[in-house]
């Protein structure tokens, strides 16, 4: 499946996006191959027809198409960017153990997500819940995530398509719970062609990269399958092509922004306030060419928009067709008029927030920003404009626009944004870094003192990313690291033999019987090591086991704090729902159009809102309640105490079935979960 996806991706990078240097021609693929995934998702589960055997047929299809249409085509695949004499800052020792020790430390985070299951709060929430049961019913409907945050079935979901591409073949989370490695390779990627457009030498370009994705708060994301390195990944690779289109106003360079763009739209609500500072220089380039004409500039715009529309709007207009509100559920007003009518406003969203949560000294010390924040991203915040207006002007205006692009990303963050994660500054971070370097090789800072404090940043951001095992594992694999490069380097006759044909053979093949004995070992122990590994679910993980082990096939109706992703059980065997306690099943926030949401630090008076009659858990009655259980066939009763609560409490179903002990028989407990099965 994978392979169909990649070599059509190939297919198109290699013979129709000529004169992009290799790295570009990396980034061009992705995104072509990650394109494909969301459209042939999207396209299945508007149908109605969203299972394995379709996806496959339609990928191939696909693959057919694209090489009855380039075969007769001359090919064109440029390797510019990896000749031996523009990677020779390799060879200075501190750069390599560097690069070694970001090579180990990442390895061993893969190694140990792909043995250990999934515990991460959103994708046990919703990440992988939603392609579960995409999976089960073969469309794109998401059901209501109830109790805390019943707001994700309405977010953007082209993460979730990605996640659901990785779950599809294994019917598990193995591949999905390392599926925002791909977006890390591209974080460093994209971060090291920007570079090179801004005129960094390859030493500079690379030390970008490599500083910024060592940063321990972003490193440590490859360890949960959220979609924030996504988002930063790919809005780097739309800014690259940005700066791509500057120097040839290409229609080519002008798609693959318009394509990235319109996927990063489509993976979180944030990017649109973010992907305002994209559009701005995209439009501001085309029509203040004088000399392209209006068909052109017309034919770029609409490009633009199609992308957007195809690829980042899915959510957007169905949330529109089912609430008449893109954005819903959050109101939308202007000057104080109310343009969409939500379920909350954002003054209420940000209740919650206080002002030490914008503090510099929590978000650079508390945060895991690392040292290279302080010393390098923050003086680049505040100097990078000062840089750009006074030592740049005969620069392009983008050059001069990146320059001041991590102050205005950080503005967002700080005063559009209604939650202040610190994960949500990756794309400033990423820019911040590039402009620090580029201040960095301006001020002609010697290259030796910048080459020892980035090898001192990488040694402190190391040791925070990992601690006791795995902190000496990764160490230890980055020294191993670092000798067979440093014999790879000094003997040519070493490369020959590594890169040739059957070397690069067998060591697929064994990575392939490698992946499949994990994948075996993982679907065999993965309830076990929920309970031996978890420091974030210890009464759950008991309870997911309990439940695994005796079921084989059953309705589960689960409710309290949503966490319903491990309730399905192994190869997703149970089906797991909400029922609602009023006559409205199954039920949504939009069925309630008169609902508000309550959201501050009093959970108490968050659960009860729910309870309110204008929302999902008003009118609560057990008869009507009993009713649609029985309707749906439940044969289990899954509680979960409240969230975020400061005693522990439980919804009003674990009184209703306590007290019917006729109806409800009660087979594990301990202090947070109570399970019943129904007589």
């Amino acid at each position: 499946m994978n392979f169909i996806v990649i070599l059509s991706s190939f297919l198109i990078t290699y013979k129709l996006f000529k004169k992009l240097d290799f790295v570009d021609s990396l980034l061009c693929w992705f995104i072509l191959y990650f394109a494909q995934i969301i459209f042939t998702e999207l396209l299945l589960g508007i149908l109605g027809i969203l299972y394995l055997k379709n996806v496959i047929l339609i990928n191939l299809v696909i693959l057919f198409i694209i090489w009855l249409t380039i075969k007769g085509r001359t090919h064109y695949f440029n390797l510019s960017g990896v000749k031996d004499s523009e990677f020779r800052f390799l060879e200075n020792k501190i750069i390599l153990f560097g690069i070694s020790l970001i090579l180990s430390f990442g390895l061993v985070k893969v190694f140990i997500n792909l043995i250990n299951p999934p515990f991460g709060w959103d994708n046990l929430n919703y990440h992988f819940t939603f392609p579960v049961e995409w999976m089960k019913h073969g469309n794109l409907n998401n059901p209501l995530v109830v109790s805390d945050d019943p707001f994700p079935t309405y977010y953007p979901i082209n993460g979730s398509l990605l996640f659901l591409w990785l779950i599809f073949p294994f019917k598990n989370a193995f591949l999905a719970d390392i599926g925002q490695l791909p977006f890390f390779i591209l974080s460093f990627l994209a971060i090291l062609s920007i570079s090179r457009k801004l005129n960094l030498n390859q030493e500079y370009s690379f030390l970008a990269a490599s500083l910024f994705v060592i940063i321990p708060n972003f490193f440590k994301q490859l360890q949960i399958a959220y979609v924030d390195i996504m988002l930063g990944g790919i809005f780097l690779v739309a800014l690259n092509f940005l700066l791509g289109l500057t120097k040839k106003y290409s229609f080519k360079d002008a798609f693959l922004f318009s394509l990235a763009f319109g996927i990063l739209v489509g993976i979180k609500t944030t990017a649109l306030a973010y992907g305002i500072f994209l559009l701005i220089p995209f439009f501001y380039l085309i029509f203040s060419r004088k000399q392209m004409a209006l068909r052109l500039k017309c034919r770029y715009s609409v490009s633009l928009f199609l992308m957007i529309f195809i690829f980042g709007g899915f959510s957007y207009f169905k949330n529109f067709l089912l609430t008449q509100n893109p954005f819903y559920p959050l109101d939308v007003s202007i000057l104080g008029k109310a343009i969409f009518k939500g379920v909350i406003d954002k003054a209420t969203f940000t209740s919650r927030n206080i002002e030490s949560d914008y503090s510099l000294g929590k978000i650079l010390f508390h945060e895991g920003l690392g040292v290279q924040s302080l010393i390098i991203i923050l003086p680049a915040v505040i100097l990078a404009p000062f840089i750009s207006l006074f030592r740049n002007k005969e620069k392009d205006f983008l050059v001069n626009y990146v320059m001041l692009l991590p102050l205005l990303l950080y503005l967002i963050f700080r005063f559009i944004l209604p939650i202040p994660n610190t994960r949500y500054l990756y794309p400033m971070l990423g820019t911040g870094m590039v402009c620090g370097l580029y201040i960095l090789s301006s001020l002609k800072v010697p290259n030796k003192l910048i080459r020892i404090i980035a090898f001192i940043i990488m040694i402190v951001s190391a040791v925070e990313c990992a601690r006791h095992i795995e902190l000496g594992i990764s160490f230890g694999l980055g020294f191993l690291l670092f000798i067979i490069f440093s014999l790879f380097l000094k003997y040519k006759r070493l490369r020959n033999i590594l890169f040739s044909k059957g070397v690069i053979i067998s060591s697929i093949f064994i990575f392939l019987i490698i992946l499949q004995i994990l994948l075996l070992d993982c679907k065999k122990n993965e309830y076990i090591r929920y309970v031996k590994n978890s420091r974030y679910w210890p009464d759950a993980t008991r309870a997911w086991l309990w439940l695994n082990n005796n079921t084989e096939g059953n309705n589960i109706a689960y409710v309290g704090r949503p966490v319903p992703y491990p309730l399905y059980g192994t190869d997703f065997k149970n089906n797991v729902y909400y029922v609602s306690v009023n006559s409205l099943d199954p039920i949504h926030l939009h069925d309630l159009k008169n609902s508000r949401y309550s959201w501050d630090s009093n959970a108490e008076n968050m659960h009860r809102s729910f309870e309110e009659p204008n929302n999902y858990r008003g009118n609560a009655d057990y008869s009507v309640w009993l009713n649609n259980l029985n309707k749906r066939k439940t044969e289990y009763l899954f509680i979960y105490s409240l969230h975020h609560t400061k005693k522990v409490e439980f919804p009003i179903e674990e009184e209703w079935a306590r007290s019917n002990p006729a109806e409800f028989k009660q087979v594990f407990n301990n202090e947070t979960i109570k399970i019943y099965k129904l007589n």
